[in-house]
């Protein structure tokens, strides 16, 4: 507490006592104000005035404030980022397999076609085919899929931009996991058609 404290208290109570028709005042009450100036001494920082102290705490607490949500920032911006990295690795794992057993399927196919002459396997194994092929579309569409929720997530369709977002970004999830579900079931049936060719 500063000197224009203390004055400032002393003069207001010595006001407060003439207004009450004391004119002396007994060394029992000046010692409790002398208390009362203490208490307020210690709990105010040296050399800082009431307000000054006040607006110096409201300062701390907002930079607290801020460092606090620029850390909150900073996290859901990495798992944002580590959720589009994460997507775009599933979408191009699920592509890679799928096209790849497709072409490779499709250079079998074309070369051992007529070494397998019972209909049931030709009848499997271009089911198989077929299953890499859907998967390759499945994980087409995905990406498109993705690439629209991002827009309507980013706010592109007016107030429906984050319902549009949520229900594109389930069904390029959807997607995706087919386009595996897919590979599985093409990898299945074409074991079952060498199993019957054994």
């Amino acid at each position: 507490m500063v000197t224009s404290d203390a004055v400032s208290v002393l003069r207001a109570q010595v006001d407060a006592a003439k207004q009450n028709g004391l004119s002396e005042v007994s060394l029992e009450s000046l010692s409790k104000l002398i208390d009362l100036i203490e208490q307020e001494d210690q709990s105010t920082p040296a050399g800082v005035e009431h307000a000054q102290a006040a607006l110096e705490k409201f300062k701390s607490d907002l930079v607290d404030w801020q460092n606090s949500n620029q850390r909150n920032h900073e996290s859901d911006l990495e798992m944002l980022r580590a959720t589009i990295g994460t997507s775009h690795l599933a979408i191009k794992s699920a592509l890679l397999i799928n096209g790849g057993a497709a072409v490779a399927f499709l250079a079998f196919l074309g070369t051992a076609w007529s070494r397998f002459p019972e209909f049931a396997v030709k009848s499997l194994l271009s089911s198989s085919l077929g299953y890499f092929t859907w998967g390759v579309m499945c994980t087409g569409i995905g990406a498109a899929v993705a690439y629209v929720c991002q827009a309507a997530l980013g706010g592109e369709f007016g107030k429906f931009s984050q319902t549009i977002g949520e229900i594109l970004r389930w069904l390029a999830v959807i997607l995706v996991m087919g386009s595996f579900v897919l590979f599985y079931l093409g990898c299945n049936t074409a074991i079952k058609a060498f199993e019957m060719t054994g």
